[in-house]
């Protein structure tokens, strides 16, 4: 079945083609599971809007064979060395300060050589979409641009084609809503959002013009903007031409438009890099609202919600759109193993259980961070501001199927998990280069020093189960016993999102039997083909 033609059943339907929606139909697609995503736009984002991809979700997408297309594309290349926020009068104009440290994205590979074998790439939405679509199709993946969904029942999903005005059925199994903030289905399911809601409503003025020259030789990330007449924020994309300029509007943006018209734009970039004879070209206009919500519910039967349809947030710390490619990678191995009948259906529970908590914590810190750069410090609200590497690197999650150790700390941000189930493996550098991370794929992993587990684990994966079996190098053994927690006999247990469901720190009489156990809990009655 070709592209074009109408698909009459899938596995998954997507709805929605942003970066969820597509890391969805990628992540599903090299499972091996069956997608249709339907999105309504005819193409990808032209406006080069979230750009921060954090180390998490760049260990994710390194996972998927993404990481050397991420770091080619012009905006990654471009701000490779850009780091720090940076507040002035203008971008000619004078400096009031500059901001770096934990509580401020920084994309330097040293900054994160201890915790991960990648670090933050600055690549724009116009250009990762792009990967993320061309990586999904080539994996299978049905992507159907120039699409909405106009009806969900029980069985089937209405699907019609804005081209051609004309419509057709999809039956699927489940249905994942990546459809934005807005979300219709979140609406058509009465399912509410909770939280601070709107903080402030901002417009994206994308443009081109030639600031080399007043930028000199600094590489920031962003830099406020701030004289009498005007506030916002200038966004670098190639440091040279391509920028963004952020300005503060009201809540309603008709009676805002006005302003935005091709002069009064041009004006506002002269006024922000205080070059009063530049030549701007206006290349688009974005508004949108910075808020923090939750989706109530995520899921409604057979309907996931991921990304911005099941949370919003500010963008300060940038964590918006990389919670989103997260959700996706986490629900994708769920609907893959109980798909394919590997796990029982209620892992399909541990979805909402595992992330939306984690979802409300990083909403709440984005909230707190927006806050303290306005001058809020945090808004006065309780809780602390956590460090960037504890939010994207050790949150933890909670669900039947993790195995809870007693004494274990609480809180889901954690500053040294060192392999507590919930928690993400740490990464462990291996001799020659490369990361204990980089051997972990899209089954369980057992990872073990003794090769009485390696041998429960090689029995286990003959019987069908999908496990492979992880060998630590003995150069590594020392730092892999250190980091993960474990004695010389243990062994821990890597589910195939790269979080640690079950260890032990010593291996037991019968280490077979207590795999099967642990496979069992991993996967709510599952663990064989």
């Amino acid at each position: 079945m070709t592209e074009t033609s109408t698909p009459d059943h899938t596995s998954v339907l997507i709805v929605g083609g942003g970066l969820a929606g597509l890391s969805m139909a990628l992540f599903l697609a090299r499972r091996g599971i069956d997608s249709v995503l339907v999105e309504r736009h005819a193409g990808t984002s032209t406006h080069p809007r979230a750009r921060g991809v954090n180390v998490r979700t760049m260990e994710i997408l390194r996972a998927a064979g993404l990481e050397p297309q991420v770091r080619a594309t012009e905006s990654a290349r471009a701000l490779a060395g850009n780091h720090g926020i940076i507040a002035a009068r203008s971008l000619a104009g004078e400096e009031f300060g500059r901001m770096e440290g934990a509580h401020t994205a920084d994309p330097r590979p040293d900054a994160w050589r201890d915790v991960s074998p990648t670090h933050w790439a600055l690549c724009d939405q116009d250009e990762l979409e792009p990967l993320l679509a061309e990586r999904a199709r080539a994996h299978g993946a049905r992507l159907l641009f120039g699409h909405e969904l106009t009806d969900l029942k029980e069985e089937a999903a209405t699907v019609r084609d804005l081209s051609s005005g004309a419509s057709f059925r999809i039956d699927a199994d489940h249905v994942v809503a990546a459809d934005g903030a807005g979300s219709p289905l979140r609406r058509r399911l009465s399912i509410p959002m909770e939280g601070p809601g709107a903080l402030a409503n901002f417009a994206n003025v994308y443009f081109h013009a030639d600031l080399s020259a007043a930028l000199g030789d600094r590489r920031f990330v962003m830099c406020y903007v701030k004289q009498e007449g005007l506030q916002g924020a200038l966004l670098p994309i190639d440091n040279v031409r391509r920028w963004l300029l952020h300005v503060p509007i009201g809540p309603d943006w008709e009676a805002e438009r006005h302003r935005f018209d091709p002069d009064g734009c041009a004006a506002m970039v002269r006024a922000a890099t205080g070059l009063p004879s530049l030549d701007v070209d206006v290349r688009g206009v974005l508004p949108w609202e910075s808020a923090g919500r939750v989706a109530a519910r995520w899921r409604e039967g057979r309907v996931f919600f991921i990304g911005d349809a099941a949370h919003v947030m500010p963008p300060t710390g940038a964590f918006g759109s990389n919670t989103g490619i997260q959700d996706a990678y986490d629900l994708a191995w769920r609907l893959a193993a109980v798909l394919r009948g590997e796990a029982g259906a209620r892992l399909l529970d541990g979805y909402e259980a595992e992330r939306r908590p984690v979802a409300e914590a990083t909403v709440e810190q984005a909230v707190l961070r927006s806050r303290d750069r306005a001058g809020g410090k945090g808004g006065g609200a309780s809780a602390p501001i956590a460090p960037d590497a504890d939010v994207m690197l050790g949150y933890r999650y909670s669900s039947e199927a993790i195995a809870e150790e007693e004494g274990a700390p609480e809180g889901v941000f954690l500053s040294d998990a060192r392999g507590l189930p919930g928690t993400r493996a740490p990464h462990v550098e291996l001799p020659g280069g490369g990361s204990l991370l980089d051997r972990y794929g899209e089954e369980f992993a057992l990872v073990a020093l003794d090769p009485a587990w390696r041998r429960a684990a090689a029995s286990a994966a003959a019987g069908g189960a999908r496990l492979r079996s992880v060998r630590v190098p003995e150069e590594a053994a020392a730092e892999f016993r250190s980091r993960y927690g474990v004695g010389p006999r243990g062994a821990v247990l890597v589910r195939p999102d790269g979080f640690v469901g079950w260890r032990t720190a010593a291996a037991p009489a019968a280490p077979a039997e207590a795999l099967a156990a642990a496979l069992g809990r991993a996967t709510l009655g599952g663990g064989r083909r």
